[in-house]
């Protein structure tokens, strides 16, 4: 039965090292933010976590789409050029074989 206040006392030293982590990463997007809110009590560093959390999964909800958007369109702009360049390069080449040639142009 001895073991329990030393059990107790270690999770509760993990519990309060996970706030005060989680208070120091609070502080420095409260800081970006402009706000002030250096004493915070234990309450309040977990509700602003979660408030935090979730404005964060809103954004990946809501600006997802654009990003993938604009990742699509930027690989296949750059693909195009890529291809435009291979087939600069292939007709410039006097030793390549027309059939070969073709053959690559027609795989991209």
């Amino acid at each position: 039965q001895s073991s329990k206040p030393i059990m107790e006392k270690k999770r509760r030293a993990r519990i309060n090292a996970s706030l005060s982590e989680l208070k120091s990463l609070l502080l420095e997007v409260i800081k970006k933010e402009g706000s002030r809110h250096s004493k915070m009590e234990k309450a309040d560093i977990l509700e602003m976590t979660v408030k935090h959390l979730r404005q964060l999964q809103r954004q990946k909800f809501t600006g997802s789409p654009k990003t993938d958007t604009n990742v699509l369109n930027n690989y296949r702009l750059g693909f195009e050029e890529c291809a435009q360049e291979v087939t600069r390069y292939l007709s410039q080449m006097e030793v390549c074989d027309v059939d070969l040639r073709s053959r690559i142009l027609n795989h991209l």
